[in-house]
């Protein structure tokens, strides 16, 4: 939950930056990676106004996600370090992180929860975007999520 310290973190809303997590998002589509969501959560978090979060299908794949977010984002010369786990890499350029995670491991994390007031915008396989209000979360989730939320495996 967003405590009310979270909330003036973020002395102002920045609209370019959900437009560059926009961009960045569309970068990762190109490279066909599955599940791509910009959380705004300017305002509720102190570290960064929007997270893109995605799927990889592979090593192979995430490996040439980041490159195309490399040439992106990067300075021809300088590149970026991505922080790597074992099934998950974080990339974070300031005022956007980027969390792209292997198969299985987006469900464990739910990183979107931790700010349930959030506007989610949810891609489609062609690049569309729809926005979901925090009310609407619900309809973000797969009948199995819903079925082991309410055998409480997943929390709510």
């Amino acid at each position: 939950m967003v405590s009310a310290l979270d909330r003036k973190v973020r002395k102002e809303e920045k609209p370019e930056s959900l437009a560059r997590a926009m961009r960045l998002a569309s970068v990762l589509l190109e490279k066909k990676i599955g599940d791509v969501w910009v959380v705004d959560v300017a305002g509720f978090c102190g570290y960064a106004d929007c997270l893109v979060l995605g799927d990889a299908e592979n090593e192979r794949h995430m490996q040439a996600a980041l490159d195309g977010l490399d040439l992106a984002v990067s300075v021809p010369g300088t590149g970026f370090v991505p922080e790597r786990g074992g099934r998950w890499t974080l990339l974070d350029l300031g005022d956007v992180v980027i969390d792209l995670f292997l198969p299985g491991t987006r469900g464990l994390y739910r990183l979107e929860d931790l700010y349930s007031e959030a506007t989610i915008y949810a891609f489609d396989e062609s690049g569309k975007n729809r926005r979901i209000l925090p009310a609407e979360r619900l309809s973000l989730y797969s009948e199995k999520d819903l079925e082991m939320r309410g055998a409480g495996i997943l929390s709510p």
